[in-house]
């Protein structure tokens, strides 16, 4: 299957396109497609890709993906390794000229033209509002196709008017294929080797590029340098062990790629506005 575009299954006398996935692992490809995509990810954990965002996903976590937008949900490594491990989410898709057409006989939905834009960064519905969604989410894969178009309407509502986080910095442009490919090369790599020390010549001979030329190809694409993305991992993962294990500080930085403490608590608070220590006690708290 070519890694962009994505193609999402065009359903008969339906304006959307509903989908369970309950698999070993989410499927882990950089991609991308012209339809919305809202997911509400029931099971499973690991890293979400969206455009120059980069960040954990969580079980009971609300999504919408913009259109034609490159994104990854991509599951933590014991997902490919252990049987018993498995994911599962629910998503509804839907093209963005669904709303902009029925303006014509339904000029209520001009209401919903806020969310589009903003649906070319992406969003993270607020925690504490998720279950709401996800009730409503259920509710329209348990009804009558007729009654789903309603309930569509009202959970794309509902969503809109939900405090959301913006995941993107940036309105994201869709991807050629062989571009594509290069970068999902490139995270796949990084996120097979965070915890080593890793070389601008390595990754670049990773696509066939040299040194310079690479670092101009991946700042272009991500708006971000290679360095700055290899860190945000290493720290996506250091938060991770922060706050599921009692591993000593010094131990995780080591672990997750870093060559000596003080570089590593001094990119952490840099990135993240705060300390391993404060990191760590936020959830000791919580």
């Amino acid at each position: 299957m070519k890694v962009l575009p994505f193609k999402i299954p065009k359903v008969e006398n339906s304006s959307f396109h509903l989908q369970i996935d309950d698999e070993p692992y989410f499927y882990d490809k950089l991609h991308q497609h012209p339809e919305l995509q809202l997911t509400w990810i029931v099971k499973g954990e690991g890293t979400l890709i969206y455009g120059d965002y980069l960040g954990e996903f969580m079980p009971n976590e609300v999504y919408l993906i913009g259109s034609n937008v490159p994104h990854v949900f991509r599951s933590k490594a014991e997902y490919y390794q252990q049987a018993d491990k498995r994911v599962l989410a629910k998503t509804i898709f839907f093209k963005p000229d669904l709303v902009k057409k029925g303006q014509s006989v339904f000029p209520e939905l001009s209401q919903l033209e806020g969310l589009l834009l903003a649906a070319d960064r992406g969003l993270k519905i607020n925690p504490t509002a998720s279950p709401k969604l996800i009730h409503q989410m259920n509710a329209v894969f348990e009804t009558n196709p007729l009654s789903r178009l309603g309930q569509i309407l009202c959970l794309v509502d509902e969503f809109g008017r939900t405090e959301s986080q913006v995941l993107s910095q940036w309105p994201q442009k869709p991807l050629k294929e062989q571009h594509g490919r290069r970068l999902d090369d490139v995270f796949k790599f990084t996120l097979e080797n965070y915890h080593r020390p890793i070389q601008l010549e390595e990754v670049a001979e990773v696509v066939h590029m040299n040194k310079a030329a690479f670092c101009r190809y991946f700042k272009q694409h991500t708006r971000k340098t290679y360095l700055n993305f290899l860190n945000e991992i290493r720290l996506q993962k250091a938060t991770e062990l922060l706050k599921n294990s009692e591993m000593p500080i010094a131990q995780i930085a080591y672990e997750v790629g870093f060559n000596n403490l003080s570089n590593f608590n001094r990119t952490f608070k840099l990135m993240k506005g705060r300390t391993p220590v404060m990191e760590r006690s936020r959830f000791t708290i919580a």
